[in-house]
C-alpha cells in the first residue's frame, strides 16, 4: 500500500512529465491541478530534488521540472524513496 506522501509524489511526477522539456510548473500550479496541499508538496519536491529526479528554477518564469526522462522513472523508484526498500 502506498503512503499519502508516495501517492502525492507520483501525482506530482506525472504532472511534471506532461510538460517534460516544455517548461516548468510552480508548486501552486501542481498543487491546484493535482489537489495536493502546498506545504506537503513543497516537502515532496524537495525530497525529489535531493535524489536528483527534479530541479527548480527561481524567478518569475521559474518552477520545478524533471531532470530525468519520465520513461526512466518507475513507480518502484518513488516507492523506495518515500516508503523505503
Amino acid at each position: 500500500m502506498l503512503s499519502k506522501r508516495c501517492k502525492y509524489a507520483l501525482k506530482a511526477m506525472v504532472c511534471l512529465a506532461r510538460v517534460y522539456q516544455n517548461g516548468h510548473l510552480t508548486i501552486a500550479t501542481i498543487a491546484e491541478k493535482e489537489n495536493i496541499p502546498k506545504k506537503f508538496l513543497e516537502q515532496i519536491l524537495l525530497e525529489l530534488k535531493r535524489v536528483k529526479l527534479v530541479n527548480s528554477k527561481k524567478g518569475l518564469a521559474g518552477g520545478y521540472y524533471l531532470i530525468k526522462d519520465p520513461k526512466e522513472v518507475s513507480v518502484a523508484d518513488l516507492y523506495r524513496i518515500f516508503d523505503g526498500p
